[in-house]
């Protein structure tokens, strides 16, 4: 059964058809922002020990299956176009640039797993999921270059650095391809607060790039160095770097209980 529902965005009234469990989704929590966003994310195995000591009390990352003292963190590098209110107001200045670190963390005794945001940089400060480090620095460039109906050519910097001397520095140049469009629900939970969770509808397109060397990359250039207090921990020239995938755009709305 689907259902007609009026959405206030951006000033303009959208009439939208929402099929059953998304009348649900809406109904049962609170909407409470909406943006479309640019985003780059990589895949890394790092130390084991660091992450986990990073993680809440009774909650752990799964080990690589084939290297024991190395789990999977994805950095993501975001940047926000336009950010929105319920009303379709902006939420602050309606832009935003950070870094987020997150892991697959699972908790040993209630079994309850998914998503979970640890650390990152963000101008905001602490962020709703109270793990980010306050930004002195969070830029983002992109240049594309194109001609006519060809593929266009990408090139990415970004320098993100926090008050505590955390930084990363992450510059991209790959040859676009079509992207693949997908749609999905999930939930994200908060690595300080692990009670707090927020849902994520997302419409996204994601271009998987490889890795730079690989027979199937279109990685032309990249650099990411890590370092500070515990970025340099992190990174402690032992991780491997499993793969990066670019989102030419990510279309969020965020529900809370």
């Amino acid at each position: 059964m689907a259902f007609i529902k009026l959405i206030k965005r951006a000033g303009l009234y959208v009439l939208i058809t929402l099929a059953g469990p998304a009348l649900a989704l809406a109904q049962d929590q609170a909407y409470v922002e909406w943006s479309a966003e640019t985003r780059t994310s990589l895949g890394f195995r790092v130390n084991a020990g660091v992450v986990r000591s990073m993680l809440p009390d009774g909650w752990t990352v799964a080990a690589v299956a084939d290297a024991a003292d190395m789990v999977n963190l994805t950095v993501t590098f975001m940047d926000r176009h336009v950010v929105l209110d319920p009303q379709g107001q902006p939420v602050g200045t309606g832009s935003s640039r950070y870094m987020v670190m997150s892991v697959q963390a699972r908790n040993q005794e209630t079994g309850q797993s998914g998503p979970m945001i640890i650390n990152g940089i963000s101008p905001e400060g602490a962020g709703a999921y109270e793990v980010y480090q306050q930004a002195v620095d969070a830029r983002a460039e992109r240049f594309l270059t194109g001609d006519g109906e060809q593929s266009s050519r990408v090139q990415e910097n970004w320098q993100m650095a926090s008050v505590s001397g955390d930084s990363v520095s992450f510059t991209l140049g790959y040859q676009q391809a079509v992207p693949v469009r997908q749609q999905s629900t999930i939930v994200i939970r908060s690595g300080v607060s692990t009670g707090f969770t927020r849902t994520y509808k997302i419409d996204q397109t994601s271009d998987p790039l490889g890795v730079p060397g690989a027979p199937d990359s279109r990685i032309e250039s990249m650099s990411f160095r890590a370092q500070g207090p515990l970025y340099s921990r992190l990174f402690d020239g032992s991780e491997v770097l499993t793969g990066i995938t670019s989102t030419p755009w990510y279309h969020r709305e965020i529900f809370i209980p």
